[in-house]
């Protein structure tokens, strides 16, 4: 979504680290007027877009992972979350266990690894 804006690009960045190096995952995200439609990443890579949230209208974007028979869906980010309206890059890190959340501001601090969001067994 390229809203009315004068803050700066946010960067959302889905990065598969699953040790299985053969591991393909699925990732389908999408904001309430934006689809960014599905892509398949493969290990050690990222799947990554930038915006720039809308001054006026709420911007959230949530997204679907799936591999080998397990998915998760989160909320990728959300202007109206005070914890990340002044995170510049977000980086959601898929393992094994769990997507976590590593924010960063805009020199590339990072802040911490938060919102883990475990894996549940089949498909949607």
């Amino acid at each position: 979504m390229a809203g009315l804006s004068f803050w700066p690009y946010h960067h959302v960045h889905i990065v598969n680290e699953l040790s299985d190096p053969k591991a393909v995952l699925l990732v389908h995200c999408k904001s309430k007027d934006d689809d960014l439609g599905v892509h398949y990443v493969t290990v050690d890579n990222e799947y990554t877009w930038r915006f720039k949230p809308d001054v006026i209208k709420e911007t959230m974007y949530w997204c679907y992972l799936a591999y080998n028979n397990r998915h998760v869906a989160f909320e990728a980010y959300n202007k109206a979350d005070p914890q990340r309206e002044y995170q510049f890059h977000s980086f959601w890190n898929v393992t094994d266990e769990a997507v976590f959340q590593e924010s960063r501001n805009e020199d590339g601090v990072t802040w911490e690894n938060i919102l883990p969001h475990p894996w549940k067994p089949g498909s949607r």
